[in-house]
């Protein structure tokens, strides 16, 4: 999976909210920064948790390493325009004025896409700026997308763009966005899901959705699978009736049938999940850890680097 993210330099993490996206989006972060490369996690959410788990100061606009080879920012739509309306306008007094307008803000609230754009413009920059003339700043961009709602409006703002204007100063911008976007060398998107119906019925539609945008999908990531923990035998003693184990065991059958019809649901969902969208997913374990921090995203940055104990592979049905 880490090999897969690599060969692009800007790659987009979505999901429905609450399936550990964020996590995800860290964990790849962490495992790509182990390869040696320079990497950049954009939180676009006002309610992001980056700083939460790493246990640092709050993201600035302006990218602050949070971990070893891993730098990280966060976007305001109201800074974003503001240094929008200053460069159109020259002057940063008239800018402010502007925004304190609420004509100003009805009207930009209206209009379709104005901050998507914008952060779609912020993160092009970051991920085409230079540290010299051939040194590139950040090796790879992850962006920490907003939840399934918005994700689509949000990678498809160029093209609607263009629709609505497709000649003057915001059109060229537009165009090099939607090239951007649609280059399946350098950018992709992964979807993040749990292995429940629900959550995997919402990836199904997403990734629909995005694939109408044309955009290039990587294999989703389904995260917080249960772990293993019967062999196909043991499986198959445990379902007997009654159950062939140790009477010493009896106990506790219940509680192993439970484990063992929660991990074979999960299996029926992550296969469900590859049938239709085509793609092997990569599974992620159950980390138990409260609070949730930088330990965590290291087990899980171990699973996409194939260094940890963690078998995706593995099955007892």
């Amino acid at each position: 999976m880490i090999h897969t993210v690599m060969k692009r330099r800007l790659v987009f993490v979505t999901g429905k909210g609450g399936v550990g996206k964020t996590a995800t989006v860290l964990a790849l972060a962490v495992a790509a920064a182990r390869q040696k490369r320079r990497v950049l996690v954009v939180e676009v959410s006002p309610f992001g948790r980056v700083a939460e788990y790493l246990d640092t100061d709050p993201l600035t606009p302006e990218p602050q390493e949070v971990a070893p080879g891993v730098a990280a920012a966060s976007i305001d739509p109201d800074l974003i325009l503001e240094s929008f309306l200053t460069g159109l306008l020259r002057v940063r007094r008239l800018a402010r004025r502007l925004l304190e307008s609420d004509t100003f803000r009805v009207i930009t609230t209206a209009a379709p896409g104005l901050q998507d754009f914008l952060t779609l413009l912020r993160i092009a920059e970051w991920e085409g700026a230079r540290t010299g003339i051939r040194r590139r700043r950040f090796d790879l961009v992850i962006v920490d997308a907003p939840a399934t709602g918005h994700s689509v409006p949000l990678l498809g703002t160029p093209r609607s763009l263009l629709k609505m204007l497709p000649v003057g100063p915001l059109a060229g911008s537009a165009r090099a966005l939607a090239l951007l976007l649609d280059d399946p060398e350098r950018t992709a998107v992964t979807l993040v899901t749990r292995p429940e119906e629900m959550a995997v019925n919402e990836t199904l539609q997403l990734a629909t959705e995005l694939m109408k945008l044309g955009v290039t999908l990587v294999p989703p990531v389904v995260n917080a699978v249960p772990q293993l923990r019967f062999t196909r035998d043991e499986a198959r003693r445990l379902r007997a009736d009654p159950p062939i184990i140790p009477p010493n065991l009896g106990p506790y059958v219940a509680a192993g049938r439970f484990s063992l019809a929660r991990q074979q649901a999960a299996e029926r969902q992550v296969r469900r999940l590859g049938r239709a969208l085509g793609d092997r997913p990569f599974l992620l374990p159950e980390v138990a850890t409260h609070p949730f921090g930088a330990p965590a995203i290291e087990q899980l940055a171990d699973a996409f680097s194939g260094s940890g104990r963690w078998n995706s592979g593995r099955q007892a049905s």
